[in-house]
């Protein structure tokens, strides 16, 4: 046994079965007993480390939990998120998140994890999805390190020494069908056997984004006049993606029709589920009246366009927006109307996301010569 020395506090060392002991003298606790702390490890040099962390600790006033696993601190940051009203969506997003990614170091202990873990982490994931998902994953273990600073479980968020790295290249991009798929579609969407075909019409003939379409009510539309007034959406928060992204829509009539019918059946479905109906007043809801999450709106839509006789497997919701815009503008639409119609701050934003789609405004020098002059 050997005497050591921890800042202003003095103890022992020694051997203690396969390993070493460190044992620190804090002075006398109220009741008069004394205050000791203890730290193992397994060599001389690792209990001395341990020692100091654990003084340093003790001096920030940092209470750290060696049982407090990654995983935990991932899964109190989830259900704090749930129990402040994060929407649905998102939290069934995290928790997949937590369990198909962050669960590689889940059982690493929060006191335990280093940076470069965390960056070895990040790199084998890299490989396996875009960017902005990584960006993402990042971004719930960091947020969950917060947390865990901020209730004393550890004294430095090491996720935040670590910059996200970039994903894979992107995937396939954005595609729209054409002016026969969607006639199609829509005359298939509108047959009484597709309970989301109004789902699918008014996203077609609208261009409202999946998440605007999730959170729309009943309130929002008024099928007397035909428009539809989008003010919410189904993202943390319930805002809509910017300030601009509230407006009004007329909508076409197969839409009004379609929403006419549709609210009849839910009506006869609240009747039917009675006590049991989900009260949320939304316009496109399951049976009890419950909100469609992401991957069971997606699930419909595709069963409606395989309906349709087109590869429901190569096509994703959110690809209706890119049909609008690309319908309206083979019809000469301006793209400052297209962009109002869509939401968007400004018709640049339209410019850059849906240029694939829009109609190219530019003609050669040759046509609009001919234009203004006459062809010979």
């Amino acid at each position: 046994m050997s005497k050591i020395t921890v800042g202003a506090y003095e103890g022992s060392i020694y051997r203690e079965g396969a390993g070493w002991t460190v044992a620190l003298s804090l002075g006398f606790k109220p009741d008069g007993t004394r205050n000791r702390i203890k730290r193992k490890g397994r060599t001389r040099a690792e209990a001395k480390d341990r020692i100091k962390q654990a003084v340093a600790d003790m001096e920030k006033g940092v209470k750290r939990d060696h049982g407090y696993t990654v995983a935990r601190a991932v899964n109190d940051l989830i259900e704090t998120l749930a129990a402040g009203g994060l929407s649905d969506a998102s939290i069934v997003g995290y928790r997949s998140y937590a369990a198909n990614h962050i669960s590689k170091i889940g059982a690493v202990k929060v006191a335990d994890l280093t940076p470069d873990q965390v960056e070895k982490w990040l790199m084998t994931l890299r490989g396996t999805m875009a960017s902005r998902t990584l960006g993402m994953i990042h971004g719930l273990l960091t947020r969950a390190l917060d947390r865990a600073a901020r209730f004393d479980k550890v004294d430095r968020n090491v996720s935040r020494l670590v910059a996200t790295p970039k994903g894979k290249s992107k995937g396939r991009p954005s595609k729209s069908m054409t002016l026969d798929q969607a006639k199609a579609v829509l005359a298939e969407a509108a047959k009484p056997e597709h309970r989301f075909g109004p789902y699918v019409i008014l996203a077609i003939t609208t261009g409202l984004r999946t998440e605007e379409l999730r959170a729309l009510t009943w309130d929002d539309v008024d099928l007397t006049t035909g428009t539809v007034y989008v003010l919410r959406a189904d993202r943390e928060g319930g805002d809509t993606k910017t300030k601009k992204s509230r407006r009004g829509l007329g909508i076409a009539h197969t839409a009004v029709s379609a929403l006419t019918a549709h609210k009849a059946r839910q009506a006869g479905e609240k009747l039917i589920a009675g006590e049991a109906w989900k009260n949320n007043g939304l316009v496109f809801a399951r049976p009890d009246g419950s909100g469609y999450r992401s991957q069971t709106a997606a699930y419909h839509f595709r069963k409606v366009l395989a309906a349709a006789g087109l590869n429901a497997d190569e096509w994703t919701p959110r690809e209706t927006r890119h049909c609008f815009v690309s319908i309206m503008s083979d019809q000469e639409v301006p793209i400052e109307v297209i962009a109002d119609l869509c939401g968007h701050a400004s018709s640049a934003v339209t410019n850059e996301v849906y240029r694939h789609q829009l109609k190219p405004v530019r003609r050669d020098a040759t046509a609009h010569m001919d234009r203004i002059f006459g062809a010979a």
